[in-house]
């Protein structure tokens, strides 16, 4: 039974957490060199004794907007007795020093590490607010689990980590989320509604602009030399927007200028289609790149640029 949790890894955390331990004389000799991750103490994580080794999978992602960098799995949890056998970096919380409980030792597979990053579509393919992912860890179930194994495999894994993703799709929703001291919390139920996203729509429209970002015209690869590209909806999808998942509403852009669109700081003219951007001048004052055969809709770039562009 393949059950999927979300783990959150500050940036300044990442490199120790995908390098793994290196100390033999304070970690089993068989966990050196692979992933890991820990639990502080008071942390919202799923609760080790809950886990099942070689089964439970961590989709694991950096925060500040970085996005989703490695899919692990679950390998033993070792509750924390001394503190010293827990790196620095990771006691060190934005100046903060905290004490762990427990450290979760992984494998790197399916995917040690997702390149570039999966960064999520919220208020967009994302049924939810990214406020859900408050704390270290939390169980995806539901459409919100559905969201993250179709938004990782439309980014592009491989072919182990799809059929991982895919076997913890069909798993039922089962465990949750607390303390790891904690006792069961009360049962609440929710509703949530999923937005339906077309991944042939993004495949299409970037093989039609060759992988290359419509706003610079940057082609970037992939750790194995593929191309790569992002395919942004200018009218987001979710709630209140409401966009439509068809082609006159997509972009193709770099992991860049995808943020900066995502973050209102860019502005399309939807007549002339000249580029403003609140800073970078490469691309101030320059053309957006519309081929031939896509049809994209002048009104979702109005709409972009009256509700969502800031600057």
């Amino acid at each position: 039974m393949v059950r999927l949790w979300v783990l959150n890894t500050l940036p300044a955390h990442w490199e120790r957490c995908r390098d793994g331990p290196t100390d033999a004389d304070a970690h089993p000799e068989r966990q050196l060199g692979h992933p890991w991750h820990g639990i502080p103490s008071g942390g919202r994580a799923p609760d080790p004794r809950e886990l099942t080794p070689g089964e439970d999978l961590f989709v694991v992602r950096r925060t500040g907007g970085v996005g989703v960098s490695g899919v692990w799995t679950f390998e033993a949890a070792r509750e924390v007795e001394d503190q010293e056998i827990v790196p620095d970096v990771w006691r060190d919380h934005e100046g903060e020093t905290r004490d762990y409980d427990w450290l979760l030792y992984c494998r790197g597979s399916p995917e040690r590490e997702v390149e570039p990053p999966m960064r999520e579509d919220f208020g967009g393919s994302f049924p939810f607010h990214h406020s859900k992912l408050t704390g270290t860890g939390i169980a995806m179930e539901g459409d919100d689990r559905a969201a993250y194994v179709n938004a990782l495999i439309d980014h592009g894994v491989s072919e182990t980590a799809e059929r991982r993703l895919r076997d913890a799709l069909e798993t039922p929703a089962t465990g949750g989320v607390r303390a790891a001291d904690s006792d069961p919390p009360a049962r609440t139920e929710y509703t949530t509604t999923r937005t339906i996203r077309d991944t042939k729509l993004s495949t299409m429209a970037k093989e039609l602009y060759d992988h290359r970002c419509q706003l610079c015209g940057d082609r970037r690869e992939r750790r194995d030399g593929g191309a790569y590209a992002e395919a942004h909806h200018v009218k987001p999808l979710g709630d209140p927007h409401r966009g439509p998942d068809t082609a006159s509403n997509l972009l193709v852009l770099c992991p860049n200028h995808h943020a900066d669109f995502d973050y209102g700081r860019v502005r399309v003219d939807p007549d002339s289609l000249v580029v403003e951007h609140a800073y970078d001048d490469a691309v101030d004052g320059t053309f957006l790149t519309v081929d031939a055969d896509h049809d994209l809709d002048p009104a979702v770039l109005a709409y972009h640029n009256d509700r969502i562009a800031s600057f």
